[in-house]
């Protein structure tokens, strides 16, 4: 059962998500993340990194869908989504799988130089696609790079996640990693 800490986290994530605003979640939400994601990039719509990026994030959505739309409505309330990540918490092997394919495609994305690791400038430009402005990063990023070397690698953003979706201690660094919730 998820913590109200969790919750508080996850209907963070969920926002994020909700590129029209609307309390669900439908097919062309994901599509404008895929939008929003290729353009930060500096993607073009035809180029085989964003056509892959747009099916990896439609193959996520039918994913939720399948999963999560218990009343298959085309559409996933908070309720659902809850419900989805209590299942998913629960098993950690399917866990592992979406964590880590969360982590690539962040890194495909915003890894610039492709040296495997964040910048504080790179994890802004994250945030940026969700509508959160980039003064919170003067505040978060120190709080994540806990070795305090100026960059989050593969490693560091797996620990975070991994505080964000199990962590119930509101200090937690990895409660931040989308930012404030």
């Amino acid at each position: 059962m998820l913590t109200d800490l969790q919750k508080r986290k996850l209907m963070k994530l969920f926002s994020m998500y909700d590129a029209n605003c609307d309390g669900s979640l439908v097919s062309q939400d994901f599509d404008a993340v895929a939008q929003k994601l290729s353009g930060i990039a500096g993607w073009s719509t035809r180029s085989p990194k964003c056509l892959t990026l747009t099916h990896q994030l439609s193959q996520k959505w039918k994913r939720l869908k399948g999963s999560a739309d218990s009343d298959r409505d085309q559409q996933i309330s908070i309720d659902e989504w809850f419900c989805y990540y209590d299942e998913v918490l629960a098993d950690k092997k399917r866990y592992a799988e979406q964590v880590k394919s969360l982590q690539e495609l962040i890194f495909d994305v915003f890894d610039a130089n492709g040296d495997g690791e964040l910048s504080a400038d790179e994890w802004a430009k994250l945030l940026s696609v969700y509508n959160i402005s980039p003064v919170y990063v003067s505040i978060i990023f120190p709080k994540l790079d806990a070795d305090q070397d100026g960059v989050l690698k593969k490693a560091d953003v797996l620990a975070l996640m991994d505080e964000f979706f199990y962590s119930d201690d509101p200090n937690a660094p990895g409660n931040l990693v989308f930012g404030p919730y």
